[in-house]
């Protein structure tokens, strides 16, 4: 497989510029035959969902070859990108991973990585954000060198090109890679290439999979922020939608809508009951 050097990739992460996920997946694009741009942050900005950086100036450093890194959130990135840097060259589609650690479920709403992909979509750019997944009991090893993750970053990255020339030779009756307004969420099992169970299109999960907590520092009262496990890993038959088909070894594809509209169906009885609050009464 190899595609045309013509088709424009941006490329971005929340995990910064020098994560291992974002150099393997540019190094794949690029040996599959895209031609790819990447702006990323300066460092890692895990976990800062769509937000932007208003309120001060953003360094912005060209290290030559279509690589660029600024100091400003995941979304900052692909707006700098759309609106200035690449202004006159626009990637027909952007990337956004390979982000280190799964996106699943409700925790879609935080990612930095989901959040570089929304802001694509939002601006009009077909978009994927891709994830790969974490063994726990490799989380609670010193030191914490998760070679699961890592030995699936380059597979995981193979697969998105196999997705986006699937899109390429089957667009939209009007010729657009995605549906307007869609995007997709791909979350790579750290499993061994051999033992992948097969692909899955699930919906995204209502739960977490991994969940935020925290705990008292010292006298001074500052928390500590500290993530956990929400599910068990041997038990995925209690998880439902993306998280159970990761956990059971299969590759997810998500389509997703970033859409703050319910279905009007949803939404009548609740509307019924507000109407009429703003009239006199009778």
């Amino acid at each position: 497989m190899h595609s045309d050097s013509d088709f424009h990739v941006l490329l971005t992460n929340d995990d910064g510029h020098e994560a291992p996920g974002i150099r393997t997946m540019r190094s794949v694009l690029q040996r599959e035959g895209y031609r790819v741009s990447t702006v990323a942050p300066s460092r890692e900005k895990s976990a800062t969902g769509m937000s932007t950086t208003t309120r001060r100036n953003l360094p912005l450093s060209e290290l030559g070859g279509g690589i660029w890194h600024l100091d400003a959130q995941p979304a900052d990135t692909v707006l700098v990108a759309l609106r200035h840097l690449l202004e006159d060259d626009p990637p027909q589609m952007v990337v956004s991973g390979i982000n280190f650690g799964p996106n699943l479920g409700i925790g879609l709403h935080a990612s930095g990585t989901v959040g570089a992909a929304t802001v694509a979509l939002l601006n009009g750019v077909p978009a994927i954000a891709v994830s790969a997944g974490m063994l726990f009991e490799e989380a609670r090893q010193t030191p914490r060198l998760f070679p699961s993750t890592h030995g699936v970053l380059e597979p995981a990255a193979e697969f998105t090109c196999q997705v986006i020339e699937s899109l390429r030779r089957k667009p939209e009756t009007d010729g657009r890679l995605l549906p307007r307004g869609i995007m997709l969420n791909i979350n790579y099992p750290p499993v061994p290439r051999e033992t992948i169970r097969g692909v899955l299109y699930p919906e995204v999960s209502t739960g977490h999979m991994i969940e935020l907590g925290y705990r008292r520092c010292d006298e001074t009262g500052h928390l500590i922020p500290r993530y956990h496990a929400n599910v068990d890993p041997a038990r995925p038959e209690r998880e439902e939608g993306d998280v159970r088909a990761h956990l059971e070894g299969y590759i997810t594809v998500s389509p997703v809508k970033p859409s703050w509209n319910p279905p009007p169906a949803e939404a009548s009885n609740l509307l019924r009951r507000l109407d009429g609050i703003l009239k006199p009464d009778s």
